[in-house]
């Protein structure tokens, strides 16, 4: 698997097992953080999971490539957003 960048494999423990599996996605601009998780069981799968995560990033790039985009109104924006994309 190709290291994806802003994608990381996450897994929270508690206790003797896991309590999530799954991607974050995690973007910064000028101080200001973008961050939101794309579980395993909720996507259907690890694989699944991350080409979620791989598309939401995708599309958040385009959008902050722009000239004079508006980071903070765009991060907003997804913050209210599923992780469908």
């Amino acid at each position: 698997m190709q290291k994806e960048r802003y994608i990381t494999r996450y897994g929270q423990e508690k206790g003797q097992g896991y309590t999530f599996r799954g991607w974050r996605l995690c973007i910064t601009r000028e101080g200001e953080r973008f961050v939101r998780y794309f579980s395993d069981l909720k996507a259907g799968g690890a694989e699944k999971g991350l080409e979620q995560a791989v598309r939401m990033r995708d599309e958040m790039m385009r959008e902050l490539a722009g000239d004079g985009a508006d980071y903070k109104e765009i991060f907003n924006r997804y913050r209210r957003l599923g992780n469908e994309c």
